[in-house]
């Protein structure tokens, strides 16, 4: 009788062979677990346009699948798929990348749901970007668990509810941003926790209330700061002056209060202050002049008072400066004329007094002059044909004197003026209707004498164009007929004679 082990010989042999037919004709048929956590997702999404036709359960490894990158082991680490429509939740379960996934990036791709709290059991993640979607829900608690974290991106959703208060638990956070939300309560203290931190943005978020905690001053990295379009009140803190390394501060169209603490000048690295649309009071602090690589300060629509210090002279970066729209008293402060860089000087509808400097002929680069609607006087000075590149210049309803400046014809690039609403007396200088981009020239409600020059008929852009309520004589020229564009014409109230040109009825656009 042969022995019973050999009996079955023939039935493992045929079994061993069958395997390997199988092993030759279908290597790698399935994939591994990691991959099969992510078709686990696959099947609850609606991609289109084929963003995921790569993912296939025959491919073997998740390695090659659009969106997915490993590491030398073939562990899945990163996860980046943006600006495709998935039409789908985020996925609730990537358990078995839990421990390798270092990068999620779903930014951009109409994901909807709640963020699912299991994500802070992904202890890897160093990047979380869910922004540009359509989530909803509050943030989950379990995000501030992940200690490896650098950046948090949630913005442009529709998430509710408050900041966690563990938010500081992330020590190793450098971005955040929460912006163009529907989020709420306050900024919890503990954000002075994150050492780190070099980005904190939440505008766009108008239930968000509160002030800003005076923790803020612990973010030593902190170099932008954007808080806009939100409801937060209060006064900002003085910690603020802690943050040596802030480039740009844009808490703009709140409800901010109080004023502006003088300790802002210690941070040296500022470029751009956007405090505008809020209800901050007191004077401009003089330390403002040490911020020397300051290019940008909107403090507009403010309640603020007292005199623009001389000492923003010392910001040689300035670019734009636009303090409309306050209190402010006294004189427009002669340093201007150190600012070379200087483009757009908005002052208008302030309590300003005095004469418009003469140094602002030193600042070549304007483009912009603003400062109207305030109580200044004197002749206009301004040695305007240093200033080359000026588009606008508004000076209506002060108290100025003198002629109209005829060197404001050599700005070749000058569209609009406005002295409306002053004390100028003389002719229209003839000069300035050869500006070839002008398009609006507004000199009603003066002491203007003269004639209407015929030159008129020379600055065919011109759309715009006042004289009413002055002393000019004559007759209306019929070279008025040139300007095509013409569609807002006024000469009442002079000393007008004669009859409406017929020519009047080629300015089609009237």
């Amino acid at each position: 009788m042969p022995p019973r082990f050999c009996a079955g010989a023939p039935r493992l042999a045929l079994l061993v062979s069958f395997a390997c037919a199988v092993l030759l004709i279908a290597p790698c048929q399935c994939v591994n677990e990691q991959g099969q956590a992510l078709l686990a997702w696959r099947r609850s999404l609606r991609p289109t346009g084929g963003a995921l036709e790569s993912w296939k359960a025959t491919d073997g490894s998740p390695c090659r699948w659009f969106g997915v990158s490993c590491d030398a082991r073939g562990n899945v680490v990163g996860l980046s798929v943006t600006g495709v429509d998935l039409q789908g939740p985020l996925p609730a379960n990537l358990q078995p990348l839990a421990s390798s996934l270092t990068t999620l990036v779903l930014s951009g791709t109409n994901l909807t749901g709640a963020i699912p709290p299991e994500i802070g059991g992904y202890g890897a993640l160093a990047t979380l970007d869910l922004s540009k979607n359509q989530l909803t829900g509050a943030i989950p608690p379990e995000l501030c668990r992940l200690a490896k974290l650098e950046t948090l991106a949630l913005n442009s959703n529709s998430l509710r509810g408050a900041i966690p208060d563990d938010i500081g638990d992330l020590a190793s956070l450098t971005h955040l941003t929460l912006f163009d939300n529907e989020l709420s309560s306050t900024i919890p203290g503990s954000i002075g926790r994150l050492k780190k931190l070099q980005v904190l943005r939440a505008g766009g978020n108008q239930a968000l209330k509160g002030p800003l905690p005076k923790e803020i001053g612990g973010c030593a990295d902190l170099t932008m700061l954007g808080l806009a379009e939100t409801g937060m009140s209060g006064s900002l803190p003085e910690t603020i002056g802690q943050l040596k390394k802030i480039q740009t501060i844009a808490i703009y169209t709140t409800l901010l209060s109080g004023s502006i603490p003088e300790s802002i000048g210690n941070c040296t690295e500022l470029t751009s202050i956007y405090l505008y649309q809020n209800s901050l009071s007191g004077s401009i602090p003089a330390s403002i002049g040490r911020l020397r690589k300051l290019q940008s300060l909107l403090l507009w629509q403010n309640q603020l008072v007292g005199a623009i210090p001389p000492e923003l002279g010392q910001c040689e970066e300035l670019t734009l400066i636009d303090l409309s729209l306050n209190s402010l008293t006294g004189s427009i402060p002669a340093t201007f004329g150190q600012l070379p860089n200087l483009q757009q000087l908005q002052l208008s509808t302030n309590r300003l007094t005095g004469t418009i400097p003469q140094e602002l002929s030193n600042c070549t680069s304007l483009t912009d002059i603003e400062v109207d609607n305030n109580a200044l006087s004197g002749d206009i000075r301004v040695d305007f044909p240093k200033l080359r590149n000026l588009t606008l210049f508004y000076a209506w309803k002060n108290s100025l004197t003198g002629g109209v400046p005829a060197n404001l014809a050599e700005c070749a690039s000058l569209q609009s003026v406005d002295l409306s609403y002053n004390n100028l007396t003389g002719p229209i200088p003839k000069e300035l209707f050869a500006l070839q981009n002008l398009t609006k020239l507004l000199l009603l409600s003066n002491e203007l004498s003269g004639v209407v020059p015929p030159d008129i008929g020379n600055c065919t852009n011109l759309y715009r164009f006042r004289l009413n309520d002055n002393r000019l004589s004559g007759t209306i020229p019929a070279e008025i007929g040139n300007l095509k564009n013409l569609n807002f014409l006024d000469m009442s109230g002079n000393h007008l004679v004669g009859p409406v040109p017929a020519a009047i009825a080629d300015c089609g656009s009237l």
